[in-house]
Protein backbone atom coordinates (compact mmCIF):
# COMPACT_ATOMS: atom_id res chain seq x y z
CA UNK A 1 0.00 0.00 0.00
CA UNK A 2 1.70 3.48 -1.25
CA UNK A 3 0.67 6.17 0.80
CA UNK A 4 -0.04 9.66 -0.55
CA UNK A 5 0.16 12.72 1.25
CA UNK A 6 -3.30 14.75 1.12
CA UNK A 7 -3.34 18.38 -0.21
CA UNK A 8 -6.27 21.36 -0.32
CA UNK A 9 -7.95 19.61 -2.73
CA UNK A 10 -8.81 16.63 -0.46
CA UNK A 11 -10.73 19.02 1.69
CA UNK A 12 -14.12 17.25 0.52
CA UNK A 13 -12.68 13.57 0.93
CA UNK A 14 -11.75 14.42 4.71
CA UNK A 15 -15.14 16.01 4.76
CA UNK A 16 -16.71 12.50 4.28
CA UNK A 17 -14.54 10.69 6.37
CA UNK A 18 -15.31 12.20 9.31
CA UNK A 19 -18.95 12.32 9.01
CA UNK A 20 -18.36 8.37 8.61
CA UNK A 21 -16.22 8.22 11.63
CA UNK A 22 -17.78 6.29 14.19
CA UNK A 23 -15.99 7.56 17.29
CA UNK A 24 -16.85 11.06 17.51
CA UNK A 25 -15.86 12.62 20.65
CA UNK A 26 -19.38 13.77 21.44
CA UNK A 27 -21.56 11.15 20.66
CA UNK A 28 -22.58 10.04 24.11
CA UNK A 29 -23.52 13.74 25.68
CA UNK A 30 -26.61 13.89 23.59
CA UNK A 31 -26.17 17.90 23.43
CA UNK A 32 -25.59 18.31 19.65
CA UNK A 33 -27.17 16.84 16.87
CA UNK A 34 -25.45 14.10 14.39
CA UNK A 35 -24.59 16.89 12.15
CA UNK A 36 -23.18 19.35 14.58
CA UNK A 37 -21.19 16.59 15.79
CA UNK A 38 -19.53 16.04 12.03
CA UNK A 39 -19.26 19.66 11.78
CA UNK A 40 -17.43 19.87 15.18
CA UNK A 41 -15.16 17.39 13.86
CA UNK A 42 -14.95 18.19 10.30
CA UNK A 43 -13.80 21.76 12.34
CA UNK A 44 -10.83 20.12 14.70
CA UNK A 45 -9.42 18.22 11.27
CA UNK A 46 -9.11 21.75 9.70
CA UNK A 47 -7.21 23.20 12.91
CA UNK A 48 -4.78 20.17 12.67
CA UNK A 49 -4.41 21.34 8.87
CA UNK A 50 -3.99 24.48 9.64
CA UNK A 51 -0.45 23.95 11.49
CA UNK A 52 2.31 24.25 9.11
CA UNK A 53 3.78 21.52 10.14
CA UNK A 54 1.23 19.21 10.02
CA UNK A 55 1.18 15.62 8.67
CA UNK A 56 -1.73 14.45 6.29
CA UNK A 57 -1.16 11.01 4.48
CA UNK A 58 -3.68 8.40 3.18
CA UNK A 59 -3.41 4.99 1.89
CA UNK A 60 -5.67 3.15 0.17
CA UNK A 61 -8.83 4.27 -1.99
CA UNK A 62 -12.82 4.89 -1.19
CA UNK A 63 -14.23 3.03 1.23
CA UNK A 64 -10.94 1.48 1.89
CA UNK A 65 -9.31 4.67 2.90
CA UNK A 66 -7.47 4.96 6.04
CA UNK A 67 -6.12 8.44 6.97
CA UNK A 68 -3.24 9.70 9.42
CA UNK A 69 -3.35 13.34 10.32
CA UNK A 70 -1.21 14.81 12.87
CA UNK A 71 0.64 17.98 14.00
CA UNK A 72 4.21 18.54 15.66
CA UNK A 73 4.41 19.36 19.31
CA UNK A 74 6.32 22.83 19.41
CA UNK A 75 5.52 23.56 22.84
CA UNK A 76 6.07 19.90 24.21
CA UNK A 77 9.69 19.84 22.04
CA UNK A 78 10.82 23.06 23.43
CA UNK A 79 9.97 22.24 27.32
CA UNK A 80 11.22 18.40 26.81
CA UNK A 81 13.85 18.58 24.99
CA UNK A 82 12.83 16.00 22.90
CA UNK A 83 11.32 16.85 18.56
CA UNK A 84 7.58 16.06 19.69
CA UNK A 85 4.59 15.09 17.72
CA UNK A 86 1.29 13.67 18.15
CA UNK A 87 -1.41 11.24 16.05
CA UNK A 88 -4.62 13.10 16.06
CA UNK A 89 -6.85 11.09 13.77
CA UNK A 90 -6.87 8.04 11.92
CA UNK A 91 -10.24 8.21 10.15
CA UNK A 92 -10.94 5.38 7.40
CA UNK A 93 -13.91 4.44 5.08
CA UNK A 94 -16.40 1.67 5.89
CA UNK A 95 -14.03 -0.84 4.24
CA UNK A 96 -10.51 0.06 5.23
CA UNK A 97 -9.27 -3.28 6.85
CA UNK A 98 -6.68 -3.45 9.81
CA UNK A 99 -3.82 -3.39 6.80
CA UNK A 100 -5.07 -0.60 5.66
CA UNK A 101 -4.74 1.42 9.17
CA UNK A 102 -1.45 -0.27 10.26
CA UNK A 103 -0.18 0.77 6.58
CA UNK A 104 -1.24 4.62 7.20
CA UNK A 105 0.16 4.53 10.91
CA UNK A 106 3.76 3.11 9.67
CA UNK A 107 3.74 5.80 7.65
CA UNK A 108 2.86 8.82 9.63
CA UNK A 109 5.62 7.14 11.81
CA UNK A 110 8.46 6.82 8.93
CA UNK A 111 7.62 10.24 7.74
CA UNK A 112 7.89 11.83 11.52
CA UNK A 113 11.31 9.94 11.47
CA UNK A 114 12.44 11.29 8.46
CA UNK A 115 11.38 15.19 10.04
CA UNK A 116 13.53 14.42 12.62
CA UNK A 117 10.75 13.63 15.34
CA UNK A 118 11.57 11.47 18.21
CA UNK A 119 8.83 11.18 20.12
CA UNK A 120 4.69 10.80 18.94
CA UNK A 121 1.57 10.86 21.26
CA UNK A 122 -1.82 9.27 20.10
CA UNK A 123 -5.12 9.36 21.81
CA UNK A 124 -7.66 7.09 20.52
CA UNK A 125 -11.08 6.24 21.88
CA UNK A 126 -11.25 3.03 23.91
CA UNK A 127 -14.46 1.67 21.64
CA UNK A 128 -11.53 1.87 18.83
CA UNK A 129 -9.64 -1.41 18.92
CA UNK A 130 -8.40 -1.27 15.33
CA UNK A 131 -6.85 1.87 15.91
CA UNK A 132 -5.37 0.02 18.90
CA UNK A 133 -4.44 -3.00 17.52
CA UNK A 134 -2.13 -0.78 14.69
CA UNK A 135 -0.77 1.56 17.01
CA UNK A 136 0.72 -1.51 19.16
CA UNK A 137 1.74 -3.01 15.59
CA UNK A 138 4.05 0.14 15.20
CA UNK A 139 5.91 -0.15 18.55
CA UNK A 140 3.33 2.29 20.33
CA UNK A 141 2.79 1.69 24.07
CA UNK A 142 0.15 2.13 26.42
CA UNK A 143 0.72 5.37 28.83
CA UNK A 144 -2.26 6.46 30.20
CA UNK A 145 -6.45 5.42 29.98
CA UNK A 146 -8.57 8.52 30.82
CA UNK A 147 -12.29 8.42 31.42
CA UNK A 148 -14.34 11.90 30.95
CA UNK A 149 -17.22 12.99 32.60
CA UNK A 150 -19.71 16.09 31.82
CA UNK A 151 -22.51 17.81 33.25
CA UNK A 152 -25.61 18.53 30.76
CA UNK A 153 -26.85 22.03 30.32
CA UNK A 154 -30.53 21.80 30.30
CA UNK A 155 -31.00 18.82 32.63
CA UNK A 156 -30.06 18.73 36.56
CA UNK A 157 -28.15 20.94 37.87
CA UNK A 158 -24.73 20.02 39.50
CA UNK A 159 -25.43 18.47 42.96
CA UNK A 160 -24.35 20.23 45.97
CA UNK A 161 -21.66 19.29 47.87
CA UNK A 162 -19.84 20.25 51.08
CA UNK A 163 -17.29 22.86 50.29
CA UNK A 164 -14.83 22.97 52.37
CA UNK A 165 -13.14 26.95 52.62
CA UNK A 166 -14.85 29.30 50.57
CA UNK A 167 -14.52 29.21 46.93
CA UNK A 168 -13.46 32.45 45.03
CA UNK A 169 -11.74 33.30 41.85
CA UNK A 170 -8.38 33.18 41.48
CA UNK A 171 -6.21 36.22 42.73
CA UNK A 172 -2.93 37.59 42.17
CA UNK A 173 -1.86 37.26 45.75
CA UNK A 174 -2.43 33.44 45.50
CA UNK A 175 -0.15 32.70 42.63
CA UNK A 176 3.03 31.33 44.96
CA UNK A 177 0.30 29.54 47.24
CA UNK A 178 -0.91 27.68 44.36
CA UNK A 179 1.97 26.93 42.95
CA UNK A 180 3.29 25.45 45.76
CA UNK A 181 0.11 23.35 46.53
CA UNK A 182 0.82 21.89 42.94
CA UNK A 183 4.36 21.11 43.52
CA UNK A 184 3.09 19.45 47.14
CA UNK A 185 0.10 17.55 45.44
CA UNK A 186 2.01 16.07 42.58
CA UNK A 187 5.43 14.80 44.45
CA UNK A 188 5.57 10.65 43.52
CA UNK A 189 2.55 11.45 41.03
CA UNK A 190 3.04 8.48 38.01
CA UNK A 191 1.06 10.15 35.03
CA UNK A 192 1.79 9.27 31.36
CA UNK A 193 5.50 10.93 31.51
CA UNK A 194 7.02 9.23 34.31
CA UNK A 195 5.73 6.34 32.87
CA UNK A 196 7.99 6.74 29.49
CA UNK A 197 11.32 6.12 30.39
CA UNK A 198 12.70 7.82 27.37
CA UNK A 199 11.61 11.14 28.49
CA UNK A 200 14.06 13.29 31.33
CA UNK A 201 12.70 12.47 34.72
CA UNK A 202 13.28 15.97 36.00
CA UNK A 203 11.44 17.59 33.57
CA UNK A 204 8.50 14.93 34.03
CA UNK A 205 8.82 16.22 37.74
CA UNK A 206 8.10 19.74 36.68
CA UNK A 207 5.53 19.28 34.11
CA UNK A 208 2.70 19.95 37.02
CA UNK A 209 4.00 23.21 38.00
CA UNK A 210 4.82 24.27 34.43
CA UNK A 211 1.13 23.52 34.05
CA UNK A 212 0.03 25.65 36.81
CA UNK A 213 1.76 28.40 35.41
CA UNK A 214 0.59 28.40 32.17
CA UNK A 215 -2.86 28.07 33.61
CA UNK A 216 -2.34 31.33 35.88
CA UNK A 217 -0.70 32.74 32.27
CA UNK A 218 -4.16 32.02 30.85
CA UNK A 219 -2.54 29.98 28.03
CA UNK A 220 -3.99 26.80 29.45
CA UNK A 221 -7.39 28.06 31.23
CA UNK A 222 -9.78 30.68 31.09
CA UNK A 223 -10.98 30.91 34.66
CA UNK A 224 -9.61 29.20 38.03
CA UNK A 225 -10.86 29.39 41.70
CA UNK A 226 -9.83 28.56 44.61
CA UNK A 227 -10.83 27.53 48.07
CA UNK A 228 -9.94 29.91 50.76
CA UNK A 229 -9.56 28.60 53.97
CA UNK A 230 -10.45 31.53 55.81
CA UNK A 231 -7.36 32.21 57.46
CA UNK A 232 -5.05 33.80 54.75
CA UNK A 233 -4.41 30.66 52.84
CA UNK A 234 -5.33 28.10 50.48
CA UNK A 235 -6.74 24.47 50.58
CA UNK A 236 -6.69 23.88 47.02
CA UNK A 237 -7.10 25.50 43.51
CA UNK A 238 -8.93 24.20 40.11
CA UNK A 239 -9.23 25.71 36.42
CA UNK A 240 -11.00 25.41 33.23
CA UNK A 241 -10.95 26.16 29.26
CA UNK A 242 -12.80 26.43 26.52
CA UNK A 243 -12.63 24.19 23.84
CA UNK A 244 -12.37 25.68 20.33
CA UNK A 245 -12.98 25.39 17.60
CA UNK A 246 -15.89 22.49 19.07
CA UNK A 247 -17.58 25.80 21.24
CA UNK A 248 -18.20 27.80 18.45
CA UNK A 249 -19.03 25.55 15.31
CA UNK A 250 -21.20 23.50 18.20
CA UNK A 251 -23.31 26.46 18.97
CA UNK A 252 -23.13 25.49 22.77
CA UNK A 253 -19.72 26.59 24.92
CA UNK A 254 -17.57 23.62 25.56
CA UNK A 255 -15.47 23.47 28.55
CA UNK A 256 -12.74 21.16 29.79
CA UNK A 257 -11.01 20.82 33.26
CA UNK A 258 -7.38 22.05 32.73
CA UNK A 259 -5.15 21.28 35.41
CA UNK A 260 -6.20 21.70 39.93
CA UNK A 261 -4.58 20.35 43.23
CA UNK A 262 -5.47 20.42 46.91
CA UNK A 263 -3.16 20.16 49.86
CA UNK A 264 -2.70 16.41 51.36
CA UNK A 265 -5.12 16.91 54.02
CA UNK A 266 -7.50 18.69 52.30
CA UNK A 267 -8.55 16.49 49.96
CA UNK A 268 -12.52 17.11 49.93
CA UNK A 269 -12.07 20.91 49.10
CA UNK A 270 -11.32 19.30 45.40
CA UNK A 271 -15.30 18.31 45.09
CA UNK A 272 -16.45 22.26 45.89
CA UNK A 273 -14.47 23.79 43.83
CA UNK A 274 -14.88 21.39 40.64
CA UNK A 275 -18.76 21.68 41.58
CA UNK A 276 -18.18 25.72 41.52
CA UNK A 277 -17.07 25.75 37.88
CA UNK A 278 -19.49 23.65 36.63
CA UNK A 279 -22.33 25.36 38.05
CA UNK A 280 -20.75 28.60 36.24
CA UNK A 281 -21.01 26.96 32.90
CA UNK A 282 -24.53 25.54 33.82
CA UNK A 283 -26.22 28.65 35.14
CA UNK A 284 -24.68 30.27 31.03
CA UNK A 285 -26.15 27.08 29.32
CA UNK A 286 -22.91 25.29 29.03
CA UNK A 287 -21.59 22.06 28.69
CA UNK A 288 -18.45 21.04 31.60
CA UNK A 289 -16.15 18.19 30.98
CA UNK A 290 -13.81 16.75 33.52
CA UNK A 291 -11.26 13.46 33.06
CA UNK A 292 -8.99 11.42 35.07
CA UNK A 293 -7.40 8.47 35.04
CA UNK A 294 -9.36 5.22 35.13
CA UNK A 295 -8.19 4.27 38.19
CA UNK A 296 -8.40 7.33 40.64
CA UNK A 297 -11.26 6.35 42.03
CA UNK A 298 -11.43 8.98 44.45
CA UNK A 299 -11.62 11.88 41.86
CA UNK A 300 -14.39 9.94 39.64
CA UNK A 301 -16.27 9.71 43.20
CA UNK A 302 -16.25 13.69 43.30
CA UNK A 303 -17.71 13.68 39.70
CA UNK A 304 -20.20 11.15 40.58
CA UNK A 305 -21.01 13.14 43.46
CA UNK A 306 -21.28 16.58 41.49
CA UNK A 307 -23.96 14.60 38.93
CA UNK A 308 -21.53 14.42 36.12
CA UNK A 309 -21.75 11.23 34.01
CA UNK A 310 -19.73 9.00 32.23
CA UNK A 311 -19.51 9.79 28.32
CA UNK A 312 -16.07 9.07 26.94
CA UNK A 313 -13.05 6.73 27.86
CA UNK A 314 -9.47 6.97 25.92
CA UNK A 315 -6.36 5.26 25.57
CA UNK A 316 -3.10 7.41 25.38
CA UNK A 317 0.20 5.99 23.50
CA UNK A 318 3.49 6.84 22.85
CA UNK A 319 6.22 6.01 20.13
CA UNK A 320 10.05 6.30 20.72
CA UNK A 321 11.63 6.82 16.90
CA UNK A 322 14.99 5.85 17.01
CA UNK A 323 17.12 7.23 14.36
Amino acid sequence: MTPRSLDAGDAALLARLADAYPFKPYRHHRVWSRARQQQMLAAEVARVRADEEHLALAVGEGDEMAVALGRSLPWDTAFFGVPMARLDYLLRGDAATPGHIEAVVRAAVEEWRARGVRHVTAKVDVADMAAVAALEARGFRLMDALVTYFTHPHREPPAEVREVGHVRPLEPRDVDEVLAITREAYVGFRGRFHLDPHLPRDRSDAFYEEWAQQCIAGRMADRIVVADDGHGGLHGWASTRRVEPASSVGGVALWIGSLGACRRDKPGAYAGLIRSLAMENYQRGDVTETQTQNHNIATVRIYDAVGARYVRGEYTFHAWLDT
